[in-house]
């Protein structure tokens, strides 16, 4: 069995066994989250974890969390894990292109399996996804917007519509020189 399918595997034991597959993105029915979803075989996103949901990620092979929270970071909650925690505080108003390819950076050099979170998952977790599939993927950038625009993600683009604009005028060849990836 590949990674992606021992992980699967172990993710729908650890987190139910209700599972929704479209063609980009495994979303995971669970009793320790409301948004959570596989990306790929080493990226996973969701709102913010509980002490349980914690404990469930570990389970399921998960080996670093980033947070896009300002003000909370996950040390009090994965405590008794050995989950590796990156803190990448982010204001979602203010939020710049900068600090996207802080987050990609970050991405592109933790261990993995990862699980991006903000608080709800769904706009700083969301455009840093969408950028992730921009950059790494070579997504273009409206089929990474449309994915960002899926209701089940929860954008809140009434508020902060000028994450679409950042998406639209990421300078991805720029990134992926920053990164190495060129």
């Amino acid at each position: 069995m590949n990674k992606i399918g021992f992980i699967s595997m172990v993710c729908l034991l650890n987190f139910g066994l209700s599972i929704a597959q479209d063609l980009d993105s495994l979303e995971i029915n669970s009793k320790h989250f409301k948004n959570i979803s596989q990306i790929n075989d080493s990226l996973y996103r969701s709102e913010q974890p509980s002490k349980k949901g914690f404990k469930a990620l570990e389970s399921a092979g998960i080996e670093t969390i980033i947070n896009f929270r300002r003000f909370r970071n996950d040390s009090s909650k994965a405590k008794g894990t050995d989950l590796e925690l990156v803190h990448l505080p982010m204001r979602t108003a203010k939020l710049e292109e900068a600090d996207i390819v802080e987050a990609l950076k970050a991405i592109n050099d933790a261990p993995k399996p990862i699980l991006v979170h903000c608080w709800h998952g769904s706009d700083r977790t969301g455009v840093v996804v969408a950028a992730y599939r921009i950059v790494f993927e070579d997504w273009s950038k409206e089929k990474a917007i449309v994915e960002f625009r899926k209701k089940e993600f929860g954008y809140h683009e009434k508020w902060y519509p000028h994450l679409v604009g950042i998406l639209e005028n990421l300078d991805a060849e720029a990134i992926k020189r920053e990164l190495g990836l060129n």
